[in-house]
């Protein structure tokens, strides 16, 4: 209980985390009115005098906010569920008009691009406007050129998009010649005339028969958006890098390390990263944001470290951590490693407690509210589930040794915090994907250090290069480390029992499990407290 009433946000988070389940599970629209009223009345009532100085009776405010919680949970994850529905009855071909939210990604035989709708005929456009979709463009030298911005007119048959492509409402096949770019001119021409005809046309028809629809006629206005300016940003980083690094498969690497743009990672070496265990040093998470929080914390400590000092020196820090978060596409890790790091850098400004249980359940309450299907994300599930971990065993873990040689004790502490969060998500790693990699310890000691220097390199490397050009001697030291990195993954995966696989359990056994491993860690945790009072 003490543990609870330390950690407000973990009590508030369990209310809500129970209201996404079972709206997901079940249709509660009919009880969230009476649920929201009861809500209401059990918090109005605690702050009655009778009651408010009746010790004994403080629980009702407690559980009149959890109900609410409970509430706001399920209407969240309602108000999502509206978004991601395509209804039977919009089974059919219509004419939409959608702008591109990432740059599309070159498939076999399509290329598949991301978009949300903005507008459509006026006999769907309520139920369809503002919903996301996945369309899978024919391969021509028109779809070549589509970059996030630009906005489109096709005509498609958009079904419900399938269970995992589950940030969608819609995906659907767009032939050659059913679309074309928005121009300026098409948006010009736009008038409030009912569109009349409703089949396929050629492209050149298109654009002419937006302009006879009257809910085309209220998007008249070419968006952009600071995500999109945030891509093409990226956009430009990757070309100079793509320079700088003649290697296809360095540069895969890098750019996947850097900017999350996983387009040209050799599928080779992702296999052998997978195999060692090595996946996450690709993903960006916190790893990437700690080390560049450190490099600009370290840049500003000329500034001093009195409360003035630090509240201006993360006031300078944040926004470029979120610039470089919306950069790299604004997944669930990255929202999290930003929020989590946000939370941190004001805490650190007020003087209150670093990283805490509270902190990690406050980020993923403000993640939850803002999409609560990420809590059905295993990137999600596994990036908390492991920074618990290292919050609640890695101080322990690294009080069993204590060394005064730098070097001992970095690697020390490398060992610890790759033990705890491999504790953490341990159930999980074997549930989804089958195996456990054995040389996670090998893999973290070696590539931990190299990530972080390739970390400070790569942003180090393009500041260099945009005045000054692109010399081979600037970028070496980059592409060199870059070679060896790729070398001891090459090396680690060849090694003959790099993970054990083929282990297969059910979601009730990883329940289990989950329970034995925490039942065990409590158990040890709180011997290793009594042991060092």
């Amino acid at each position: 209980m003490k543990f609870l009433r330390q950690s407000p946000f973990i009590r508030l988070l369990l209310f809500f985390v129970c209201g996404i389940v079972t709206q997901s599970n079940t249709d509660m629209a009919s009880g969230l009115s009476p649920l929201s009223i009861a809500a209401v009345l059990l918090v109005g009532v605690s702050f009655l005098p009778v009651v408010s100085k009746n010790y004994s009776r403080r629980w009702l405010f407690g559980l009149g906010l959890g109900v609410g919680l409970f509430a706001a949970g399920a209407f969240a994850t309602q108000l999502s569920q509206q978004k991601k529905t395509w209804d039977d009855a919009l089974v059919s071909t219509h004419l939409y008009e959608a702008v591109v939210l990432e740059d599309p990604v070159r498939k076999p035989r399509s290329r598949m691009c991301c978009v949300e709708i903005r507008s459509a005929e006026d006999s769907i456009y309520k139920e369809v406007v503002g919903k996301k979709a996945m369309l899978y463009l024919a391969l021509d030298s028109l779809s070549e050129g589509i970059v996030a911005g630009n906005r489109l007119f096709f005509y498609a048959k958009l079904e419900a998009a399938p269970p995992y492509l589950r940030e969608f409402a819609a995906s659907g096949f767009v032939p050659a010649g059913q679309w074309v770019l928005a121009s300026e001119n098409v948006i010009a021409g736009l008038t409030r005339n009912p569109l009349k005809t409703q089949h396929f046309v050629p492209a050149e028809g298109i654009a002419g028969q937006a302009r006879n629809d009257s809910a085309f006629a209220r998007r008249a206005s070419i968006e952009m958006s600071i995500p999109i300016l945030a891509l093409n940003v990226r956009r430009a980083c990757l070309a100079k890098l793509q320079e700088i690094i003649p290697n296809h498969a360095s540069y895969g690497i890098a750019a996947a390390m850097m900017f999350g743009d996983r387009r040209d990672l050799d599928a080779d070496l992702k296999q052998s990263f997978a195999n060692i265990g090595a996946a996450h040093i690709l993903a960006i998470s916190g790893t990437h944001f700690t080390i560049l929080f450190g490099m600009l914390y370290y840049l500003l400590t000329f500034l001093g470290n009195s409360r003035r000092a630090k509240m201006l020196r993360h006031g300078v820090m944040l926004p470029l951590i979120w610039g470089f978060a919306f950069m790299t596409g604004f997944s669930p890790s990255v929202f999290r490693a930003a929020l989590m790091m946000s939370l941190w850098a004001v805490g650190d400004a007020f003087s209150f407690r670093s990283l805490t249980l509270n902190t990690v359940a406050t980020a993923a309450f403000f993640m939850l509210l803002y999409e609560p299907f990420y809590l059905f994300d295993v990137g999600f599930q596994l990036s908390f589930l492991a920074v618990v971990s290292i919050v609640l065993i890695n101080p322990p873990l690294v009080r069993l040794y204590q060394s005064r040689n730098p070097l001992l004790r970095y690697v020390w502490e490398i060992c610890c915090v790759s033990v705890a969060a491999q504790i953490g998500v341990l159930p999980l790693t074997v549930y989804y994907f089958h195996q456990f990699p054995v040389l996670f310890l090998a893999t973290n000691i070696l590539l931990l250090p190299l990530s972080s220097i390739l970390i400070a390199l790569i942003p180090a490397t393009l500041l260099v290069v945009a005045p000054l050009g692109n010399f081979p001697l600037i970028a070496m030291p980059l592409n060199r480390c870059l070679d060896g990195f790729i070398a001891v993954t090459r090396t680690l995966d060849a090694y003959s029992y790099h993970n054990i696989s083929g282990i297969f359990i059910s979601g009730w056994e990883m329940a289990a499990w989950s329970v034995v491993i925490a039942l065990l860690l409590y158990i040890v945790l709180k011997k290793a407290k009594q042991a060092y009072r």
